[in-house]
């Protein structure tokens, strides 16, 4: 912080401590805010193209700017929330709503209500707010705003490179990832012989026999991104069917969530039958730097899933596919944490094994209504609906 916004902080009198909805006049205060925290070239050009974009393309409210909430100290940002405007199928219709993401408060101006005040005006403004929530003192913070906590999203993961990542992780005895017995067995033993390599060549052999019976379907895999946006709503239509709740995975909204381009972190599988999309597949790719909590391993995630549930077979090859793209790009091990009941089934076929949640779901509706589901399990997550892909 800088001596200037120091003394303008000091000087700013009590009643100029407020909550604001981002405008025009709160632009560079917005700027100021995102060189600080997130992005030290951001200008107001780059700053209001971009919010113009995402105002054109709004789902929720087309045309209105995306909901942006700063907390002001006199003329200075202390605290930012922002939101991921979406739509909410919950069994027969569409609602927009909105999940809150990017909740901020500056270091020194920690420890105090601004993340509670920040909440608070949003859901005064938003009928139906979600959010993704890890640590227990935010949850309890949205918890006193009338969320409700689903609990947490479950995890799965697939080892692409056993070897790789037993030998730095060591996920079967430390007992993160939970193996079919037969195969727990057979990895710890070659772990008793020979440490991580030996366990990691077992390991492969016996993903290999589970997943061989996975790759007979007779439909094409294609890698070609943007899919005419036509074709994804007839997809999502056919999905949305077997669903009682999922936020939208329209043709405008994947498109938008996930930008094409070598530069984008983003690669998309599609499975067609003929002309029909069958399936759909979004992985982000692995950073240039693997996470240092991650010792060393590389880590793609598998952020989003859409298939018609039902027909699993469509589920599993384009699963499949993600993994040989992942396989592919370096990943040694594919992450995906989805909500759906329907899920471990589908991904215990394709290799993947459980891993604790760590990312709760919680939502507030405003207006009370009834028509979404109370089980974690009746509702379409992944981690692409809130962009809380690159997060871990």
């Amino acid at each position: 912080m800088t001596a200037e916004t120091r003394n303008r902080q000091a000087d700013a009198p009590r009643s100029e401590a407020r909550v604001v909805r981002v405008d025009e006049t709160h632009l560079d205060a917005l700027v100021r805010f995102y060189r600080r925290v997130w992005d030290r070239e951001a200008d107001s050009a780059t700053v209001r193209e971009a919010r113009a974009r995402e105002a054109e393309s709004n789902p929720a409210a087309p045309g209105e700017d995306v909901p942006t909430f700063l907390f002001m100290l006199g003329d200075e940002a202390v605290g930012h929330l922002g939101t991921i405007p979406t739509r909410l199928w919950c069994g027969s219709s569409e609602r927009p709503a909105h999940w809150l993401h990017g909740l901020w408060v500056l270091p020194e101006h920690r420890n105090g209500p601004i993340g509670f005040l920040l909440v608070r005006e949003a859901v005064s403004q938003l009928a139906l707010a979600m959010s993704v929530v890890v640590e227990p003192a935010p949850r309890r913070l949205f918890e006193a705003q009338g969320f409700h906590d689903y609990g947490p999203i479950p995890n799965f993961v697939r080892l692409i490179r056993p070897a790789r990542v037993l030998d730095r992780l060591d996920p079967v005895a430390t007992g993160l990832v939970k193996l079919p017995d037969w195969i727990a067995g057979a990895v710890r033993s070659a772990q008793n012989m020979g440490g991580g390599r030996l366990a990691g060549a077992t390991l492969a052999g016996a993903t290999r026999l589970w997943t061989a019976a996975g790759r007979s379907t007779g439909l094409r895999v294609e890698r070609d991104w943007p899919i005419d946006s036509e074709l994804l709503d007839d997809l999502w239509r056919r999905m949305r069917g077997g669903l009682q709740a999922a936020a939208s995975r329209d043709g405008p909204m994947i498109i938008d969530r996930y930008p094409a381009g070598e530069e984008s972190p983003y690669r998309v599988v599609s499975l067609w039958l003929d002309d029909t999309l069958a399936g759909l597949a979004v992985l982000r790719v692995p950073g240039p730097s693997p996470d240092a909590r991650l010792a060393g391993v590389n880590l793609a995630v598998l952020c989003e899933i859409v298939y018609p549930l039902g027909q699993p077979d469509c589920g599993l090859a384009v699963v499949s596919a993600a993994v040989d793209v992942a396989a592919n790009l370096g990943a040694d091990a594919l992450l995906c944490t989805a909500s759906h009941r329907a899920v471990p089934a589908l991904l215990r076929r394709a290799a993947f094994v459980p891993l604790p949640g760590n990312q709760h779901f919680m939502i507030r509706d405003a207006e009370g209504r009834s028509d979404c589901p109370t089980d974690l399990g009746d509702w379409w997550l992944t981690r692409g609906d809130s962009k809380a892909d690159s997060a871990f």
